[in-house]
């Protein structure tokens, strides 16, 4: 499915966003931030909160593949609202997958909720839960690309909780995986965790998405571009890190 454009934009081709296009998505939420970051703290379940079976404590997100410090440290801060974070998926998100499913990289995901106050529903929020959920049938990285496959056309739709239970199917899970996945979806199993994902991001200082790390080091606007438009330098891009 096509990703959503940004608000008075070309929408995103085959070829990959512009670079004036990119540019100013690099920064995308920071006017934003200011009441949004209150918003999220204020709903926040405490870094205290559990998280899935790859959840990280405190909040850190989820972490798959390689923990070793000699194997290349990815961090993403994403919002599955957010159309220029499925862009990023788009371009480079099944090359990471293979790559923490391989043990070269370590991958830590965290889904930032914040879309959520501005865009005035509560997708990012299911969506992050219903992952944490497929995370616990071990399907956290099929789910995750399958939601931002799903994107909606229109950026602040959303997905019902049909539609978010459909893409466990995609995922892959069925019979007893799939009945879990359901009721911990409906349960809102990982709600708080979700939240402590978002209260996490704001004292890490995250102030848009998407936002990637490499060995703690941001990934800077350059190369975000580059990644952005196709997976070509993402090599350069895991080794640049110190």
């Amino acid at each position: 499915m096509p990703r959503p454009p940004a608000p008075a934009v070309k929408p995103v081709t085959a070829r990959g966003p512009s670079v004036p296009l990119v540019s100013g998505v690099v920064l995308l939420v920071v006017a934003l931030v200011g009441g949004l970051v209150l918003w999220a703290v204020s709903r926040g379940g405490g870094l205290e909160a559990e998280g899935s079976a790859n959840a990280l404590p405190e909040g850190g997100g989820v972490r798959l593949g390689a923990s070793s410090q000699d194997a290349p440290q990815v961090h993403v801060y994403e919002d599955f609202q957010c159309p220029f974070c499925g862009v990023l998926e788009e371009s480079v998100g099944a090359e990471l997958a293979q790559r923490a499913e391989a043990g070269e990289i370590g991958l830590t995901v965290t889904m930032m909720s914040f879309l959520d106050g501005s865009l005035g529903n509560d997708s990012s929020h299911r969506a992050a839960n219903a992952a944490l959920c497929a995370d616990d049938e071990g399907a956290f990285l099929d789910y995750h690309a399958a939601v931002f496959a799903g994107q909606p056309e229109q950026e602040g739709a959303g997905w019902t909780d049909e539609q978010l239970l459909g893409f466990a199917s995609e995922a892959g899970l069925a019979g007893s995986a799939l009945e879990s996945f359901t009721a911990c979806t409906q349960g809102d199993a990982y709600g708080d965790y979700v939240e402590a994902m978002q209260e996490r991001a704001n004292r890490d200082g995250v102030t848009g998405t998407p936002r990637l790390l490499v060995d703690g080091e941001p990934v800077d606007d350059d190369q975000m571009r580059a990644l952005m438009s196709g997976p070509e330098t993402l090599e350069d891009v895991l080794g640049s890190a110190p």
